[in-house]
């Protein structure tokens, strides 16, 4: 499996869907340089020169799509009728890097920090997410202490 960054070029598609309404597809010869036998791959990825994020190489009806957010088609300015570069690569941490904020926040209630561990990863998955879509420290931090709340009363009906 492909370790390093590979750049190429891409575009915008369509889809009829209740919850997805654009996926990148990704080119044959460059997924088979990521994926596994076992469904999604998590990658980093970048598009032009902005940040590098998190996001999945999902099989899709005998292909490799990345799901696009209306977010990020906004926060890009993709469109469908113009071709852009994205850069993919293996995500080291499988989606699982931690916000500063929600690290300190664990580290200050161990109890918290046993159950997060204990999740699995894609509930960790979403909420580094939901912590990491918020634009202020202040707001991460917030994020993160009312997480740290929910699982451990989601921890204690269990």
């Amino acid at each position: 499996m492909r370790k390093d960054s590979i750049v190429f070029d891409v575009h915008l598609e369509v889809v009829d869907g209740p919850m997805l309404h654009h996926i990148i597809v990704i080119p044959d010869a460059i997924a088979d340089q990521f994926r596994t036998d076992k469904g999604p791959v998590r990658i980093l990825c970048k598009i032009g020169d902005g940040e590098e994020f998190p996001c999945a190489l999902i099989p899709r009806h005998g292909r490799y799509i990345i799901a696009a957010s209306k977010k990020l088609i906004k926060d890009n300015n993709l469109s469908i009728d113009k071709t852009f570069k994205i850069s993919i690569r293996i995500d080291p941490n499988n989606g699982l890097e931690q916000p500063e904020e929600l690290t300190e926040v664990l580290a200050q209630d161990e109890f918290a920090a046993e159950v997060f561990n204990r999740l699995n990863d894609g509930y960790k998955r979403g909420y580094i997410h939901y912590i990491r879509q918020a634009k202020s420290i202040d707001t991460r931090i917030k994020r993160s202490l009312e997480i740290a709340e929910k699982i451990k009363q989601r921890n204690n009906k269990e």
